[in-house]
């Protein structure tokens, strides 16, 4: 199982206010909103890139941060 991406959930709640608003501007069953969310099920590509146009993140920075917490980490740290 995979764990909580908290980047992706706070961007979700911040830009939707509820998992259920999320789900219904991605067209999605609120269980699928709520697995993907809570780590539960992993997105395909194509659902990634749906959910950064959905979610208007612009920037690469973000993107990863968002949808690649541990490449993110990797690739942007500062020393």
């Amino acid at each position: 199982m995979e764990r909580t991406n908290n980047a992706f959930r706070g961007k979700v709640i911040e830009k939707y206010g509820t998992i259920g608003n999320f789900a219904k501007a991605m067209r999605w069953s609120y269980r699928k909103a709520s697995y993907i969310t809570n780590g539960r099920q992993q997105m395909t590509a194509k659902e990634i890139e749906d959910c950064a146009e959905t979610l208007d993140v612009d920037n690469e920075i973000e993107f990863l941060r968002i949808f690649y917490p541990s490449l993110s980490n990797k690739w942007t740290r500062t020393a």
